[in-house]
Formats: C-alpha cells, structure tokens, sequence
C-alpha cells in the first residue's frame, strides 16, 4: 500500500495548532479511550451527482508514518500555553505511532453525501492530528478524479490528456494531482516525475518559449526534427496557425501532433484537419485545448470535431484549492469507560455510531456494525475495507491502472441518470433502521 511518492506529513506538526491543544487536553484529562471518526461528503458540488474518491493511498501513509521529531516537540514545548503542561504529554509524541484501525472504500470508488469515505477508530488524543491530513489530501484529490471522470465521459472515447500540472498550488499537490487525473480516466499526464514513478503516459508538446528562442518557426521545427524525429508534438501558434502548417513541408511525415488553441474549436480544428489532409497528413492527430471543460468537450463531441484529443488543465485542477468537495471529519463512536456509546448532536458525525457501507444496484446503505451481515445476506457490495488493523497494514492496494479500471467499472454500474453532466438524478443513500432510531 506505500505511495510512490515521498511520504506526505511525516510530521505530526502537518495539522491545526489547536488541534495539537486538544491533543494534550484529552492526554491530561485520561481521556484515552477510542475515538471513532468518519470523513464523508457533507453535501455534493452543484451540478454533480457523485464524488470520485481519490488520494486515500497518500493520505493513510500519512497517517500511519507521522511522527514528531525532537524539534517538533522543542517547538509545541515553546509555545506559552504549553508550560504548565507534564512532560509526561512530549513523551507520548515521542514515541508516537498510529495504532488504530482505518476502513476505507477503494481508490476511485464514486461516493455520495453522508457515507462514510473512511473510517478511522484510534485513541481519541491521536484523533484529532489525522484531520488536516486526510480532509486536505483526499478533498483535493478526489476533485482532480471527479473532474478527469466527467471529461472521460464526456469526451466519450477520445483521449483526455492532464496539462494541469503547472496549475496546481504545490509540488506534492502536483504529483497527488497527476495520479488522481489518471485514476479518474486521463489518458496521460504532463508531470515527468509522476509518470516515472508510477508508469502514467507522458505527454507534452513544444512550448511558445522555443519558437520564440529560434525565432524562425520553421527553423524551430527542423531543429525538433533533426534531434528528437519521434517527438513532434507542435503547438501552432494562435495567429496564423493554418499559415504554420506551410512550414511542415520538410517535416510533413514527421508531426505526430498539433494543438489548435481557439475561441470557436470547432471551426479551428475543422480548418487544420482539412489543411493537414491537404498536405498528405492524415496521420497528424490534432489536440484540441483553451479552457476546456466537461461541457465544452460534450459540445465539440456533439459536434462532431475532428479532434482526436482533448489538453485539459484548469478546469481539471478546479476544486483543489478550496473550492472542492466539502469534507467532514467528524467523531461517531467514543469509548466511556469500556463501553463504545454512539455520539449524538450537531458537532457528531451525521449518523451516529461505528457504520459500514453497503452498494446496491439503485441505493446505497449506510449501517451499523451488527447489520452488516443482514446487508450482505441481501446481496449489498461492501465499500468499506480494512487497510489498517491495530495499527498494521493488512489492505495491499491493487495496481494505478487497476484503480482506474475500477473507476471506470464503478462508474459505469451507476443509473445513466446520476453520471449526466448536468441535472444529475439523485443516487439515494439510506440509513438502516438502527442508524434511523439513534438519530431521531
């Protein structure tokens, strides 16, 4: 289950400062019983009828490889509000390791409001430091899989190819994005280390900036052609791209690609593809990109183009600062004294207790614990799935491109009606009868 990449908040200072004071507070108070928490959707994106969920490898590596370092504590032990406080609590970071139990749906499973993304049962003084980590990880991710799902669909069959790399507010956001894109049914990716590690196509063209430092466009491609014959993928330039296809002539069987970047697409790329078969370059595929969207590629789709991929960039990106699905972390279950006891009230989880998660053809199921096997007698799929036991990894994630075949597969078992790409129908999620009693 180890993410490719470098370890994402291996310091237990990746979290909320105040988080930290309630950590200690619960410590001091031997407030040390289990602490159940579920992340789920709090409601859907306008206009969306599913959530892919995504970056659940990255972030439970996250959690269960964060520790504190010595400067770590040397800096909580600085903090004024930290003085009065045993030495007791320090070692406790010290020696911190996460040993508790996290359920959670496979990568790239569509999800719904209300039901249980994961859930994670732990000491309740290590709670509350796993919150930022999981809601900033699987929130951001899951946007990029949820947007890459509904241009794959919408581009009904065409490549879409992830240029958003560049978009994307932070290294490690980048490379978490680039595999999310993929999960969700991107074709390739722009971000070179993500295709390295885990085995993404890589994709790309040449940028304005050589064009510009050769200043002869025709010169540009010739140099392209005379070092890299099998790396012709050109831009053509927004002003007078057709009139840049003359300068094909002495690389015509050569130019795998061109982009047409363009208010009215349509237009464009018909004009290019007639100009191209003109030149004898029928096997030039034309990339078509500028702000594209779900919509937008439906219309070109709908129209139908003669453009055989799609560059998509911010609005694949869209949703991972901020703007994305709305995540909540919020406490089930709490041990008092030896018994769990479900938690009520507006600051609990949205339906009490420990649940599980049961896929029907037409619903899902949100249920307790002892329902379980009443869902599965009636032929329920479990999303929910151990990858950490007491601490103990037991879930061996399947492979990047199983995971997208997964998404696919998923996806495709939903009612047409909930993938629509606007006014999605409603996929219902209902509460077991036991969920209904504790929350009335």
């Amino acid at each position: 289950m180890s993410s490719s990449f470098e370890m994402l908040g291996a310091t237990g200072l990746e979290t909320e400062f105040f988080q930290l004071v309630q950590t200690a507070l619960y410590h001091a108070d031997g407030m040390w019983g289990d602490a159940t928490v579920d992340l789920y959707l709090r409601r859907l994106p306008d206009d969306m009828g599913y959530i892919v969920a995504a970056g659940l490898i990255e972030a439970i590596d996250a959690v269960t490889n964060l520790r504190f370092s010595e400067e770590d504590l040397e800096w909580i032990q600085s903090m004024p509000m930290y003085e009065k406080l045993g030495p007791t609590f320090y070692e406790s970071l010290r020696h911190f390791s996460f040993s508790g139990t996290i359920l959670a749906v496979p990568e790239g499973t569509p999800v719904f409001a209300h039901e249980p993304i994961l859930r994670i049962t732990a000491p309740l003084p290590q709670i509350g430091l796993f919150e930022m980590l999981l809601t900033q990880q699987i929130g951001c991710a899951s946007a990029v899989a949820t947007n890459a799902s509904r241009m794959a669909t919408a581009a009904n069959g065409r490549p879409i190819l992830d240029f958003g790399s560049r978009r994307v507010p932070g290294r490690n956001l980048g490379k978490l994005a680039a595999r999310a894109a993929f999960v969700g049914g991107a074709s390739g990716t722009t971000h070179a280390l993500a295709a390295r590690n885990l085995k993404i196509p890589v994709v790309g063209l040449i940028s304005d900036t050589m064009l510009a430092a050769y200043e002869d466009v025709g010169l540009a491609y010739d140099a392209l052609s005379s070092h890299f014959p099998d790396g012709c993928h050109l831009n053509l330039p927004t002003e007078g791209p057709l009139e840049a296809i003359e300068r094909f002539e002495r690389i015509h069987d050569k130019v795998q690609t061109v982009r047409v970047d363009d208010p009215d697409l349509d237009a464009l790329s018909r004009a290019v593809r007639t100009r191209l078969d003109q030149k004898g370059m029928q096997h030039t595929r034309i990339l078509g990109s500028g702000s594209l969207d779900a919509a937008r590629i439906a219309s070109l789709v709908k129209q139908q183009s003669p453009i055989d991929l799609f560059a998509v960039g911010s609005a694949l990106t869209a949703g991972i600062a901020g703007n994305g699905p709305q995540l909540c972390y919020r406490i089930s279950e709490l041990v008092r004294g030896t018994t769990p006891e479900p938690i009520t009230g507006h600051w609990s989880s949205h339906w009490p207790g420990a649940k599980r998660v049961f896929r029907y053809p037409d619903h899902d199921c949100v249920c307790s614990d002892v329902e379980a096997a009443e869902q599965i007698a009636a032929g329920g799929k479990a999303l929910l799935q151990p990858w950490v036991v007491d601490g103990q990894r037991q879930y061996t994630a399947p492979t990047l491109r199983e995971q997208r075949e997964h998404c696919e597969r998923s996806l495709h078992d939903l009612p047409v009606g909930v993938r629509a790409l606007s006014e999605p129908d409603s996929f219902p999620v209902r509460p077991s009868r036991t969920l209904t009693e504790r929350r009335s």
